[in-house]
This record gives structure tokens, sequence and C-alpha cells, in this order.
């Protein structure tokens, strides 16, 4: 016994000794046998083997997904170093027991080894995760929708994600696959349709029909919520009803824009051939703050049908009280300008400007308003479609020409001395106001307006008129001794207008041009007035103008030819 035990050790030590660094008998790596060489040799071995192996194309799935990633993409190639490192282990691993089993098995029937290769993981990480998410579902929780005047609850609906590691785990083994499969790991929605079921079922109980009372005092108007407007001031927070302020809000707008009066300010109106007072008329208005709270309170009591809502009163700027006779004003101060060859929609909206702020009062120390003087500017109240400054273009919009009876204005109420809060020089010069250059004023609403402080002893009246072909306003009010002088324009600096541009516009005949644009050279302007009071103080303000240069812009035809043939056309 113990003589054939020491031939197996003699046998074992033998074995060991000569393959000692040495791959043992039977394994193959990447289709190489590899037995008995040592580690130089099984590398150079394998290296030569794989010299021209092709990089697999792999087909990575996710779902209904599939995408074809050739592994060169990845960095992939062959690891012989690593082939070989794993095939000089079979054998030596583990236990005595292991050891032999797998050694005596290569010698049985062998071991074949797959190939090892290397691959640039966070590239192919990185390609996993924008396949899995083009394709992932974030779960959907189940959640409370208005239909048609009634709250209901969309069922949820569970999601899905991909198991990266698992599949980057499972190229790892076996890197020379061609095929990958993401594995979808199910999300499930935090709500569930039976968690919000009951909110519903609350929500709706709280719609019905809903009437809004307006009443001013003299006169009842009344506005009925529908169920599905009603359901618009229900929201939800935290698992609990609450009041959509925003929607309640746009409701009390919308009663508010429907019922409301602004007053009426007493104002001097021409009667046949003599100016008289118009009187005052109150307005109404809806107290929209209170309004908002009261009908949040009504929401969430179902046996309420009808509100009562808050109004109050509005009161004129100026009572007629307040207005001196007219024989008791004294003019302080005109201006005029020329609209002669307008168009005439220019000159209907000179005209319509001009009847709108005819009578205008200015309460003693509050603005001269023009927007407000002459209300909303729009076709509905007699407007038309003329150029208009907009864009960096002289384009067509409704009011063009209403800055004529701006510009003239701001003249008489700077010549009377009044002090300027918001004045806008045009963008660029205005042939319309020469030949005095920098004395003009542009309104736009609702962004550009025109505003003078009153601060006369009294209230100012603004008389204005459109009349063969010029504007005329006059400023009557109570003189303070003031004494005004305004300085004719110093030009500061002078810019040439560009050269000119041309534009295809498709709509004309080839050869046919149209000027839309005009040019005028660019100007820094400066205007000196000197307002000396009844007390001899002094004042000395600056009215400063910049003007860009402008461009002269002609619409051709396609195809036509401008500047002397040179060119078909500039832009389009």
């Amino acid at each position: 016994m113990l003589s054939v035990l020491g031939l197996l050790l003699v046998g074992w030590s033998g074995l060991e000794l000569r393959h000692a660094g040495r791959v043992y008998p039977g394994i193959t790596a990447a289709g190489v046998p590899l037995g008995g060489l040592n580690v130089e040799q099984a590398i150079a071995r394998v290296a030569e083997a794989t010299r021209s192996l092709e990089p697999p194309v792999l087909s990575i799935s996710a779902r209904d997904r599939t995408i074809q990633i050739a592994a060169s993409e990845l960095g992939w190639q062959p690891d012989p170093e690593g082939t070989v490192e794993a095939a000089l282990e079979v054998g030596r691993r583990g236990n005595l027991a292991r050891r032999l089993s797998e050694r005596f098995e290569a010698l049985r029937h062998g071991v074949a080894l797959p190939l090892k290769v290397k691959v640039d993981q966070g590239t192919l990480r990185s390609r996993l995760e924008a396949l899995a998410n083009s394709v992932k579902q974030p779960p959907l929780d189940a959640r409370l929708v208005a239909e048609e005047g009634v709250w209901v609850v969309k069922p949820e609906q569970s999601g899905f994600e991909f198991d990266l590691s698992g599949a980057m785990a499972a190229f790892e083994q076996d890197p020379t696959r061609t095929r990958l499969e993401l594995i979808p790991i199910l999300l499930p929605a935090r709500i569930l349709k039976e968690d919000l079921q009951p909110l519903a079922e609350q929500a709706n109980a709280l719609l019905r029909p809903l009437v809004l009372v307006y009443n001013t005092g003299s006169q009842v108007y009344s506005r009925g919520i529908s169920r599905k407007e009603l359901t618009s001031w229900l929201g939800f927070a935290q698992g609990q009803i609450v009041a959509n302020r925003s929607a309640i809000q746009s409701s009390v707008r919308r009663v508010a824009r429907a019922f409301d009066r602004d007053p009426t300010d007493a104002r001097y109106v021409l009667q046949g051939e003599q100016l008289v007072v118009r009187p005052e008329e109150a307005g109404w208005k809806l107290d929209q703050k209170a309004a908002l709270n009261l009908l949040e309170a009504a929401l969430f009591d179902p046996r309420r049908g009808g509100v009562n809502l808050p109004v109050i009163p509005a009161y004129p700027r100026v009572r007629a009280a307040d207005l001196p006779p007219v024989e008791g004003l004294e003019l302080l101060a005109e201006a005029s300008t020329s609209f002669k060859g307008s168009t005439a929609e220019r000159v209907a909206n000179v005209v319509a400007a001009a009847r709108n702020l005819d009578g205008y009062v200015v309460p003693a120390g509050e603005e001269f308003n023009f927007n407000q003087a002459v209300g909303d500017i729009s076709p509905e109240r007699g407007f038309k479609e003329a150029l208009v400054i907009s864009g960096g273009r002289t384009v067509k919009g409704v009011g063009g020409g209403v800055c004529q009876v701006s510009t003239t204005a701001f003249r008489a109420l700077y010549q009377a001395g009044l002090p300027v809060v918001e004045r806008n020089p045009h963008a660029y010069r205005v042939r319309w106001y020469d030949p005095i250059v920098g004395y003009d004023a542009a309104v736009y609403q609702p962004y550009l307006n025109l505003r003078m402080k009153n601060d006369t002893p009294g209230p100012l009246l603004v008389r204005a008129s459109a009349q063969g072909g010029v504007v005329r306003v006059q400023l009557f009010g109570i003189p303070d001794g003031r004494k005004v002088v305004v300085s004719p324009p110093t030009i500061l600096s002078r810019t040439p207008h560009p050269p000119p541009q041309y534009v295809v516009e498709p709509s004309l005949r080839p050869g046919q041009i149209k000027q839309v644009d005009w040019a005028v050279d660019g100007y820094r302007t400066r205007i000196t007035r000197t307002v000396v009071s009844a007390s001899n103080e002094t004042k000395v303000d600056y009215l400063d103008s910049n003007f860009r240069p402008w461009r002269a812009v002609y619409q051709v035809g396609p195809g036509t030819e401008v500047g002397g043939g040179s060119r078909p056309w500039a832009s389009r």
C-alpha cells in the first residue's frame, strides 16, 4: 500500500514538475490545442489563430425593438493573454480533488474554452442605455380627469425598465455571442384606480348648475356656471379636493368683462357752435378679490345654487362740478401739423383720433394720458389699416396716422410747459412732422404712450380738430404766469441712410417694382425748453431724439433686374 502511494506521489510530482508554467494536456482555447505549451507559446498560438478573426455583429433586443451593433464599435478585439490565463487555470484552481478531477477530465475527454475578448465596457453600457431609454416606459399613475362635466378616474398603467447590469454580465461571460437581450423589469404604479375613486365621487357630488348674480343696484345681470366650468374649479392635492383658484379667477374675470362698466368723466363737448359740459356718469365693477373668496366658499357647499356677487361703484375722475365755466378758461398753448397728401385710410385715423381727443379734461395734478383719451384703437371704433412702424419695417396696421395727433398734442403740451412723464420718438424721421426734427411723439397701444403732468392750478381742456389736412390741438386752462421758450432743434449728428433693399414678392409681375419703405438719414437731435415761473424760477430741460438711418425697400416681381441689371434681386 505504501509503495503504491509512493508511486502516485512520485508521478504527481513529476506531472507537476513537467507542466510547471505550461497548459495541461487536453485543453483547447479558441479552438487551438494548447496542452503542453508554456505561456509565451500559447499566447503566440492563440494570437496567430485569431489574427484575421472578424468582429461579430451583435443584435441587441429590448422588447419589440432590436438594434445591430458591429462589435468593432465596442472596441471588440481578441484577448490572447486572457484566453491563455483561463487555460492555465484549468487543473490549478480549488482543492486537490477538484484539480485532479479537472486534469483527468482534460486527459479523457478534453476541455474546450472560449476565446476571451476585450470590450470597451463604457461604450457598451452607453449603447445599452440608449436603447433601453428609447423603449422604457415609466409607470403611469391613476389620475383624475374631467370629461364633459364629470370627474372620472383613468386607470394606472405599469411601466418597465431594463436590467443593464445583467446584460453587461451576460456579454462579459460570452463576448463572442451575436445576440443579447435586455430583460425588462416591471415598474408598478404608485397610485391605483381604487385609491382615487372615492375622491372622484366626492368631487362629482359638488357639481351642479350655479348662477352668479351681478346686481348694480339699478340693473341685475346673471351668468350661469355649467357643470363643465364648475369642474374646472376643482383640483386635487395630497389626496384632498381643493379649489383651483386660477380657474375660478378666470371665471371671475369673464364676469367682470361682461358686466363691469367704466365711469365716464365729465368733459366739454361741442353742442352746435357752443362748448357745454357733459356730466359724468358713475360706473360699477366687480370686487374680484372678494368674489374669488366668495365663490371658493360656495363651491364646497352643494346646497348653494346661486351666488350674489360683490359689486362696487366706480367713480369718475372728473365731475361736472369740478369743471370751471368755458369762459373761465384761457388758451395756454396750441400746435398744428399738416397731414395733406395722406391716404384715405390715414385721414380716417387722424380724424377719429382727433374726434376722440377733443374735449378731454385733465384734472389738476393728474396726467394727460393719450391712449386713455382716444380709447381703444380698433376697427370697431372706426380706425382703419394704414402704414405704421413695426418690427423695423413700415407695414400696414390698424391706426396708422394716429401719431399725427399724438405728435400735435405733444407739441401743444410741451409748449405749455407741462412736465414730460412718457414720450417716445419714432424709430426714424417721419416726413409728416417736418420741418421741425425731433419734435414728435410715437404711440402704439398698449406699449407706447404719451403722458404729461398737469402742474397748472386747474383742469386742462384739450380741443382737437382735423380739417382741411391740418390737425390743430389747443390747450385751455388757468394760467399761472409761467413763460415757456422752446428752441429750434439742434442736429447733434447725422448718419447717411443705407443703400436700398430689393425683396422678391411672388404676387408681383416680372419687371414690376413697388416701393414700400422710403430712405431717410439718421439723426441725433436736441430741443431745449426753458420754463420761467411767475416767481422767476427758471427750469431748463432737454428733449433728445435718436432716429435710426432708414433704407428704402422695394418689392420686385420674380426675375426683375435691379441695380442696372447687375443682379436679378437682392433678397427674398
